[in-house]
């Protein structure tokens, strides 16, 4: 499963932004590929980032977040944009 962060709200001043950071570390492409909207979050709902993955099946989906939005800056919640009507953020854990 791969993915890529777009957005990063946690960064601030001198700190370093996640924005284009893929993974996992075997992900070669370019991220041009991945259209499944996902965002990471706190506990308390404090958004962290927005990105993209190349799935938002139950099973692989949590790779972001195990990946890098845990142990990078202790997000515990991810979420993938269902479209369509009744659509919207849809928790996964």
């Amino acid at each position: 499963m791969a993915w890529i962060i777009d957005k990063d709200y946690v960064a601030e001043g001198n700190e370093k932004s996640a924005v284009g950071v893929m993974g996992p570390r075997i992900y070669t492409g370019d991220g041009t590929e991945l259209k499944k909207r996902f965002r990471m979050l706190d506990d308390d709902g404090r958004l962290y980032y927005e990105g993209r993955s190349d799935t938002d099946d139950d099973e692989n989906a949590l790779g972001p977040l195990d990946d890098f939005g845990t142990p990078y800056a202790g997000a515990t919640i991810i979420q993938y944009w269902v479209a369509g009507r009744g659509g919207g953020w849809r928790n996964l854990n």
